[in-house]
């Protein structure tokens, strides 16, 4: 009987322990299945571009994607992302954690804005049925426009919640990583569908 006891009432710090490690593991699952998913993309674009059916790979009259527009969407979720190391660096010594995830929220809202645009401004001859290549890769930058808006959406749940410090931390070091994580993968599809 008192062991059930304690198992009901475990210490705060148990439980604040419990809770990081579920939520840093349930971040890393999402990352993992993420992560599956991508290379299910990069496997689509690489088959379809080594294939090139028909020669529907990459029509003529296809504008070249701009580096300076993407450059700049690159760097506002590398901004992002510092802003919130530094919400987090802050929620661990008590500090103003969650003033510093609303303004990394602000900038993650404009980033994804610049996604959207860039989306819509591609060029002549991007759109999504002219060609494998362009489906492809209009598919994959909207995936990644969703993945952005739900770390904009998680943002925006720990800026907003009345949480204490130590579960504000737990989560902006989790979110840190996914959105490290999408920085990356973000980089890596622009320069494949750039140079590829």
């Amino acid at each position: 009987m008192s062991a059930d006891v304690g198992v009901a009432f475990e210490a705060p710090e148990v439980a604040a322990a419990r809770t990081r490690q579920t939520l840093l593991v349930g971040s890393r699952l999402f990352l993992a299945a993420n992560t599956m998913f991508m290379f299910a993309m990069l496997f689509a674009y690489l088959y379809l571009r080594g294939n090139n059916f028909g020669g529907g790979w990459r029509p003529d009259g296809l504008a070249e994607l701009t580096t300076p527009p993407m450059a700049l969407v690159l760097v506002l979720q590398l901004v992002c992302l510092l802003v919130t190391l530094g919400a987090l660096a802050a929620a661990r010594r008590g500090g103003a954690a969650r003033v510093i995830a609303a303004v990394a929220l602000v900038v993650g809202i404009v980033a994804m804005g610049a996604r959207v645009w860039f989306q819509y401004n591609l060029g002549d001859g991007w759109t999504i049925t002219n060609g494998t290549y362009t489906a492809v890769s209009e598919m994959w930058f909207g995936a990644l426009i969703v993945e952005v808006g739900l770390g904009c959406i998680w943002l925006l749940s720990i800026a907003a919640s009345a949480k204490d410090k130590a579960a504000t931390a737990n989560h902006l070091r989790a979110f840190s990583e996914f959105w490290a994580y999408l920085l990356v993968l973000s980089t890596l599809v622009f320069c494949l569908v750039r140079f590829v």
